[in-house]
């Protein structure tokens, strides 16, 4: 799939990079991402939520301060991600990155056709901020609901689904992930007000 907005498509710009040096920056990673750079890195904190890591103490609270980071960029208008010298400067493997781009390269064939179609407006601007403001807010709960076993699974699925739709420019992804926070705010007012 040629799509620029495919997996197979970012999967191939990382084999590409990892096949000119033995290591590759932080930054130039996030450069050979491009300005889907955002999505991928929602996609990660959440993802890692997701996993066992998630169940580690304060790793939930960190992830979620990435969250908040990371959208609060998006919010600000800025097209690419930014990030402090020293992390952009930290490396990674070729074969790490070589990896990772044979494992997309795998799935790509499978999810392209369901990943790059549909509403794609709603990847855009002005909903990619509101998109951002959501994952902000359902961030700022994560520490508190640290101490509940899972619990934090729910707020990061909802910011993985918003950071796979920015990923893709998937605007069906995205009309989910607005579905599901204005789901989880009514359970929460009427969790409130009984």
């Amino acid at each position: 799939m040629n799509d620029r907005r495919s997996i197979g498509a970012l999967a191939d710009a990382l084999l590409a990079g990892a096949a000119r040096q033995a290591r590759l920056s932080l930054g130039e990673l996030l450069r050979l991402i491009g300005d889907r750079s955002f999505g991928a890195v929602l996609v990660l904190a959440a993802g890692t939520n997701l996993s066992p890591a998630g169940m580690v103490p304060t790793v939930s609270t960190v992830l979620a301060g990435v969250v908040a980071f990371t959208s609060l960029q998006i919010v600000a208008g800025l097209q690419h991600i930014w990030l402090p010298r020293f992390l952009r400067q930290k490396t990674v493997s070729r074969r790490i990155v070589e990896s990772t781009g044979r494992t997309m390269k795998k799935w790509s064939s499978w999810l392209d056709p369901w990943l790059t179609r549909g509403l794609h407006p709603l990847a855009r601007k002005p909903f990619d901020r509101v998109a951002a403001l959501i994952c902000i807010l359902l961030s700022l709960t994560v520490p508190f609901l640290e101490f509940l076993p899972w619990v934090t699974n729910v707020p990061m699925t909802i910011i993985a689904i918003f950071g796979l739709g920015l990923l893709v420019r998937n605007g069906l992804l995205m009309g989910v992930g607005f579905a599901a926070s204005l789901i989880v705010a009514c359970f929460v007012y009427r969790l409130l007000l009984s």
